[in-house]
């Protein structure tokens, strides 16, 4: 059995261990959604928290965006199961595997709803972050994969788990310090809607806790975009495609807001969720892209905008 599952959430990586639990044996890609158009070719039985696939014989996802893609191209098959209502892919698969009286499998799919929905607890903060830093080294993200099935939600007792959050958690901990300094002076400014242009020196495992920091303290819309080019001194691979020509762009949306963050990424060339949404854009097209973002943001009233452009952070 081949699979392809989503490479950089908790929502891909426990679905992944879901399809081990039911078949072990299983040969699972770890891709990213830039890694799709080298996989078109390959006949999948099975793709996870990802579009469908041309050659996928089903297909179990909750993004909306997929789910309206397979409709109009009329993709949509008796063996998919595709969902936009769901909280996580995870608890898609986990009724399609047949695995819901598993009680280690119901536990780890609560791990994926609360990763997938905005949710926070220890455990998914840290098995995000450990994720992320290694979601280009498919080795590494199989171990993990695999210590979810044996450990299930005990997993940080994990040698390995343990070892690797000693690695990275002071870094972690130089990322937050920064996005406090960021996020009090713009909220000091009354500042409710920030685009944070990353040129240098922050942290790339820490961007999705500038934006968390910014939305639990009272903002309403932030997008981060990362156009660093400065080798990650933690977590290498994230940096490993710094000199392409593209820059990242994120979209973080409050619950209290209205703001459309998918029809924004949808128009600069991406997808995601209504609250959460991204999106990548060629570096010559950058200040298009920003001078779109500036007026869409700004139907939702002022716009902060900050640069961050530090010296490398070359230790932890």
């Amino acid at each position: 059995m081949r699979v392809a599952t989503h490479a950089s959430d908790v929502d891909g990586i426990v679905s992944a261990a879901l399809i081990l639990m039911k078949y072990p044996n299983a040969k699972i890609d770890y891709l990213t959604l830039r890694d799709l158009s080298s996989a078109i070719g390959i006949e999948y039985d099975l793709v996870v928290d990802l579009p469908k696939l041309p050659l996928a014989k089903a297909n179990v996802d909750h993004h909306i965006s997929n789910y309206e893609k397979v409709n109009k191209n009329n993709l949509l098959t008796d063996k998919d199961l595709i969902d936009p209502s769901a909280p996580s892919a995870a608890s898609l698969l986990i009724k399609y595997l047949g695995l819901e009286d598993n009680a280690k499998a119901r536990k780890l799919v609560d791990l994926a709803n609360i990763a997938d929905t905005g949710g926070y607890s220890k455990k998914t903060y840290i098995l995000d972050k450990i994720i992320k830093c290694h979601s280009k080294e498919p080795d590494i993200l199989h171990k993990i994969s695999w210590i979810l099935v044996e450990r299930g939600e005990d997993f940080l007792g994990d040698k390995w788990i343990k070892d690797e959050w000693k690695r990275i958690s002071g870094f972690l901990e130089k990322g937050r310090e920064i996005s406090e300094k960021i996020v009090k002076s713009v909220l000091k400014k009354k500042v409710k809607n920030l685009i944070v242009d990353l040129v240098s020196g922050f942290p790339r495992l820490a961007i999705s806790d500038l934006q968390w920091l910014f939305i639990n303290k009272g903002g309403n819309v932030i997008i981060v975009v990362n156009r660093m080019r400065d080798e990650d001194p933690v977590c290498p691979f994230l940096s490993k495609n710094t000199n392409d020509d593209t820059v990242r762009i994120s979209i973080r949306v409050s619950k209290e807001c209205d703001f459309n963050g998918r029809e924004l990424a949808e128009k600069l060339g991406g997808g995601g969720h209504i609250k959460a949404a991204g999106a990548r854009v060629k570096a010559s097209d950058y200040f298009k892209a920003l001078g779109l973002m500036i007026h869409e943001l700004s139907k939702n009233g002022f716009v902060g905008y900050i640069k961050v452009k530090n010296k490398l952070i070359s230790g932890v």
